[in-house]
């Protein structure tokens, strides 16, 4: 430690408590010390943030008194060594390791998914000229497993190549972290122009709030747009439905929008037969059309009643399954299932009938005032009672996900303050959260 720097440190730690003392003073190092300025290295913004409010006026009092000259202190944030070991890792560039399991080879093509699988694989083939892809589709249709599919095709037709799989949530925790010093945000910037196809997953995860986040992401897509990088979005919802800035909206919809939809029963049967060939389970045809049908929603909610079963075959040493034991076995799963497919019609003619409506009427997008509450409160009921998310609901009813948070924060809102209200939601909820 520089003798200069010791000595101002014992004069400071005379008139702040050792507990602050040690938490932001002694976490300082001194980079340089002249007549002119002393600039000292801050480990982090909030240390640097705190010690300019607080102690700063401390810090330059001990250097006068132990040098006779009073000079200003300026904070600057530098890389540490431990952050410099995270900028290695995390923002060094390269291509990510693709999930080989999520191949063109292993994607089961139908008509519900044959767009967004023929749109793929011009990504491969004419890299750029569906710029960008967009993707999107309900939980488990197969998107995060495209995106993996023309990652790995891209670097085994071009080696030279990067391609780069991230989704949303951690792009935004590497931004917010890259946000620490200038080394780190330069980095970040260096790594995401880098690619040669940068692959978006979750994209409906940015929303208005993430601000800073927005403008980052807009600068690199432009980067990348702008250079014929290849640079496919997957998200649950249409680019027209997602809550972020419409300038980035816009630019979604300059290339291709392939919607995925929930596998067809053809579909449904050749994953069946090929997962059930992989997973050993000797299923008969006639079984494997009986799951294709007690099993609908997606790929893997499918896939997840094969692992059941062949948890079964090897708890129980089953040779073969007939339909009762099938049944039996993922009676659960088909519960949910059916819950699921009458919640919705049974929950708005019930509330209709409360409130002597017709149920297109609570449908439909009036806005008259007898109309809301009713409506609000099928949201509310679709939402607690059968954990639907709020994107499906607000598809349900015409809105979007931001709609639904109201009507439940609505509900909820009233219900504390009407004792009668609150009485009957509880009433509804009771009704169908045991049918």
């Amino acid at each position: 430690m520089d003798p200069s720097w010791k000595r101002i440190l014992d004069e400071v730690s005379k008139e702040i408590p050792p507990t602050y003392f040690d938490k932001f003073i002694y976490t300082l190092q001194l980079d340089s010390l002249s007549d002119q300025k002393c600039i000292l290295i801050a480990p982090s913004s909030n240390i640097k943030t705190h010690v300019e409010k607080k102690y700063q006026i401390y810090i330059e009092d001990a250097i006068f008194k132990t040098i006779g000259t009073r000079i200003p202190v300026e904070l600057v944030l530098e890389s540490s060594g431990i952050l410099k070991t995270v900028l290695n890792e995390n923002f060094r560039g390269g291509s990510y390791s693709f999930n080989p399991d999520y191949s063109f080879e292993n994607f089961v093509v139908g008509n519900s998914n044959r767009l967004a699988y023929s749109a793929a694989i011009d990504c491969v083939r004419n890299p750029a000229e569906i710029n960008p892809l967009y993707l999107f589709g309900k939980v488990g249709v197969g998107k995060t497993h495209l995106l993996h599919a023309i990652g790995s095709e891209i670097l085994k037709k071009d080696p030279w190549k990067t391609a780069y799989y991230v989704d949303i949530k951690t792009f935004m925790s590497e931004f917010l972290f890259a946000l620490q010093s200038r080394e780190a945000i330069e980095s970040f910037k260096i790594k995401y122009q880098s690619y040669n196809c940068l692959l978006i997953d979750d994209i409906q995860l940015l929303n208005t709030g993430a601000e800073k986040t927005q403008e980052e992401f807009f600068t690199i897509f432009n980067f990348l747009f702008e250079r014929k990088r290849q640079i496919v979005i997957a998200s649950d919802r249409p680019s027209s439905e997602l809550p972020i800035q419409d300038r980035l909206k816009s630019r979604f919809v300059t290339g291709v929008q392939a919607d995925i939809q929930p596998p067809d029963r053809e579909i449904r049967i050749r994953i069946l037969e090929r997962q059930g060939s992989i997973l050993n389970l000797g299923l008969s045809t006639e079984a494997i059309e009986l799951i294709a049908d007690l099993i609908q929603e997606d790929t893997r909610t499918l896939l997840g009643a094969l692992n059941d079963l062949a948890l079964h075959k090897r708890a129980f040493s089953h040779l073969f399954f007939t339909a009762s034991m099938i049944e039996e076995i993922l009676k659960n799963r088909i519960f949910r299932k059916k819950n699921l497919q009458l919640s919705q019609d049974k929950v708005i003619e019930y509330v209709s009938s409360l409130y002597n409506l017709d149920p297109r009427e609570i449908m439909g997008k009036s806005r008259k005032k007898e109309l809301i509450i009713p409506r609000h409160l099928c949201m509310f009921i679709l939402h607690k009672c059968y954990r639907m998310n709020k994107s499906q609901i607000g598809r349900i009813f015409g809105g979007e996900h931001t709609t639904v948070i109201h009507a439940v924060r609505k509900i909820e809102s009233l219900m504390k303050e009407d004792k009668n209200f609150s009485s009957k939601v509880e009433e509804i909820l009771m009704r169908f959260q045991f049918q």
